[in-house]
């Protein structure tokens, strides 16, 4: 395809429009200086790739988040269908400590214990907290 015929196919989709939304916001665009034409396809490339994995991400825990037991938001709100963001700000206060042990080795702990819901995500996932340890 050439670059109309993709901008054409672009355009007919909302979905992608909404999920490229925040590149409109000028935290994200302001800075960004690249001058030759093949450095911007690869910069188009890299925000595609990178909405892909976001949407799988989003996707996977939506997979086991149901009405009867949805998670627990911002402010209480029950969340049945979460954004990407949404489950990124319940992770928010999580932080990991590395810890240089004598020996050399470094481990990875987390500084507090998770929710049940951050368990979930991070069951569903494939993942729990027992990495760290």
């Amino acid at each position: 395809m050439d670059a109309r015929e993709i901008l054409k196919l672009y355009k007919g989709q909302i979905s992608v429009e909404m999920n490229f939304s925040f590149l409109k916001d000028p935290f994200f665009t302001d800075e960004i200086y690249v001058k030759k034409p093949e450095r911007v396809a690869v910069l188009g490339y890299l925000f595609l790739l990178a909405l892909a994995i976001y949407r799988v991400f989003q996707r996977r825990v939506r997979q086991f988040i149901t009405p009867e037991r949805p998670l627990k938001g911002a402010g209480g709100r029950k969340l049945t269908r979460p954004t990407g963001q949404a489950i990124f700000q319940l992770f928010q206060y999580v932080n990991v400590v590395l810890f240089n042990l004598p020996d050399g080795r470094i481990q990875r702990s987390l500084d507090r214990s998770l929710t049940p819901d951050q368990r979930r995500i991070l069951q569903g996932l494939g993942m729990d907290e027992s990495i760290y340890v």
